[in-house]
């Protein structure tokens, strides 16, 4: 092999565009012959050591390993990287020549030079993939005219989001030297840059209402969804900068703690099942109380625009207490909606005798009231879990308490009586939920505390904890079983922003231009399309596991590279998948999938 040197201009310019080619010389029928194995781009090396980087990546290829001497860093870099990207090549093309059953190649080879290399996780990107395919995403992009390249950057921008949230940057990153999802697309990210993901975030952006309503008839049509009731929420995302370019950065209150950072809102309409129905995003500072009918009616006024509309002309509203004020309840009524809430007050005229059991472990009667119905719910699951939250705040503030008045009898401790009384206040702040029912006397010698002595008793808490709570609802034609069910959807939001805000990377957004920092929300809202594909499938499989579980397990499943030198000389060079464990074949089954994400490759030299 040898390099040799081209040069090319451009008729309308004096410019000189230099680049190189890796050159082997072959016997045909006709005689010798130069064939092209592979361009090396531009090589910032000068010429006296091209036959040295030639015959070292030969070297490498057919696993003649073995030198006389040293050669330099930079050219052994070289020759590494081009060697391996020659492997790929020929990988590639013998493929096509593979049949599709394999068959047995039994060959001699030296055990103590086989090399393994190159190995990325395929496991995640496989079941995103087939996410995305099931859903007509790639068939979407051809038809909103996207570039073959530019469906698979955003299959990357999207699959990256379920399977390694983060920026731009680390996405890049990670696609290049981590990710196998290019082999399964059949395309090539090991040049990627982030201003490219950039650009198709902007894209898929533009396209941001055709998509939604796309996903939302697809994921319909796929799952045969009700659209009965209909569930709207909002969570806040913070910035890992100012975001000065984005007119909705607002400071408000955040979730986080984040008050040092300014904030945008994401609204969600989603329907029964967990699926989003539709998105939009609201400056930082909105408040969800005081907003709360302003952005129903705006969300909803959005998806009944869809064809089809949603089946409900007069959907449920389902939201928890920190929003059910009367005067919101009393608005939802006005404008047209019902509402499922937990209940901030007590019916009048509770009674404890009817009460049937609508789930093991869970009891409720029904209560009229006017217009209305509550719903009195008790919950063996919830008493314990309230048991248990007491006896740890309990058990806590027990032992500070308990370090407070040791450290009375120590050296060089405080003991300023009112010092002492100062620190109880934060201890009890600390732990408000048991403070009430601790009774705490500090005794008192010359101005210095000499000893700290309480008492606890649980009746003096503020609120008795026995696993009841209240869910009101002027949906009368529902009955209790329905009702209570409605209410646990709320678990279905909690779920929904829970993945959105921390598996898949909603927070923090890294950006300052305004379209791509709702680019941003809007592909993490994409990526919960996809992981809310995957999760029906396996629960319908009895497969309840987390997100963040499935994809510990999947993420050991990978492609990888293996070198083999023949007995008789030459190479022997594979491509394939390791052995699926149970766990991932577990998935792949649930999915209906294959477990072998790639088809083995093989290339000698």
């Amino acid at each position: 092999m040898f390099i040799r040197e081209i040069k090319k201009q451009n008729p309308n310019s004096d410019k000189v565009f230099i680049y190189h080619r890796l050159i082997e010389s072959i016997r045909t029928p006709k005689g010798p012959r130069q064939k092209v194995v592979m361009n090396l781009g531009q090589l910032d090396l000068t010429k006296d050591k091209w036959k040295e980087l030639a015959n070292r990546i030969e070297q490498l290829v057919h696993g003649q390993d073995i030198r006389l001497f040293a050669g330099s860093p930079g050219i052994e870099s070289l020759a590494q990287h081009y060697a391996q990207l020659l492997i790929k090549k020929r990988l590639d093309e013998s493929d096509q020549d593979q049949p599709d059953e394999q068959t047995h190649d039994f060959q001699s080879v030296d055990v103590n030079a086989v090399s393994s290399s190159k190995n990325k996780t395929i496991g995640p990107e496989h079941v995103g993939h087939n996410a995305m395919k099931s859903l007509g995403l790639f068939e979407l992009f051809g038809r909103l005219n996207f570039t073959p390249y530019q469906s698979d950057l955003a299959a990357l921008l999207i699959i990256g989001r379920l399977v390694h949230p983060g920026s731009e940057r680390e996405l890049s990153r990670y696609a290049r030297q981590q990710s196998a999802l290019d082999e399964i697309l059949g395309s090539d990210f090991s040049h990627i840059g982030h201003n490219a993901l950039y650009r198709i975030s902007d894209l898929l952006f533009e396209n941001k209402d055709i998509i939604e309503k796309f996903l939302r008839r697809r994921s319909k049509e796929i799952f045969s969804l009700n659209e009965t009731i209909i569930l709207y929420d909002l969570t806040n995302t913070y910035f890992a900068g100012e975001a000065e370019g984005c007119k909705k950065a607002k400071r408000g209150r955040s979730k986080q703690k984040r008050h040092d950072r300014p904030l945008i809102t994401l609204g969600l309409v989603i329907d029964e099942s967990g699926f989003v129905k539709g998105s939009r995003i609201f400056k930082g500072n909105v408040s969800e109380p005081s907003t709360l009918i302003t952005i129903i009616n705006d969300i909803h006024e959005q998806t009944q625009k869809d064809t089809p509309p949603l089946l409900v002309p007069r959907p449920t509203v389902v939201i928890d207490a920190g929003i059910a004020s009367e005067d919101n309840l009393t608005l939802l009524r006005e404008k047209g909606f019902s509402y499922i809430v937990v209940s901030r007050s007590k019916p009048k005229d509770i009674l404890d005798d009817n009460f049937i059991e609508i789930k093991n472990g869970v009891k409720a009667q029904i209560i009229n009231q006017d217009d209305e119905i509550f719903l009195h719910c008790i919950s063996q699951g919830k008493v314990k879990k309230e048991e248990a939250m007491i006896a740890q705040a309990r058990t806590r503030m027990e032992q500070e308490l308990k370090k407070l008045g040791d450290s009375l009898n120590k050296k060089g401790c405080v003991k300023s009586y009112p010092k002492i009384l100062e620190r109880i206040g934060r201890i009890r702040q600390r732990y408000t939920r048991v403070s009430k029912g601790f009774a705490v006397t500090v005794s008192e010698h010359e101005g210095k505390a000499t000893e700290v002595k309480w008492e606890f008793n649980e009746s003096k808490l503020s609120k008795p904890y026995d696993g009841s709570y209240f869910v009101r609802t002027d949906r009368t034609d529902l009955s209790m079983e329905e009702i209570w069910q409605t209410y646990v959807m709320l678990t279905s939001v909690e779920d929904a922003f829970r993945c959105l805000k921390s598996e898949l990377g909603l927070r923090p957004n890294h950006h300052s231009k305004n379209d791509r920092i709702e680019g941003h929300l809007f592909i993490s809202v994409l990526a919960y399309h996809l992981l809310q594909y995957i999760q029906r499938h396996m629960r319908d499989a009895g497969l309840n596991h987390r997100w963040k579980t499935i994809l510990s397990w999947l993420q050991m499943h990978e492609v990888i590279s293996t070198s083999m030198l023949k007995e008789d000389g030459g190479m022997i060079h594979l491509r394939y998948c390791t052995i699926p464990t149970l766990r991932q074949k577990e998935i792949y089954k649930a999915l209906g999938i294959t477990s072998v994400p790639l088809k083995r490759k093989k290339s000698a030299t």
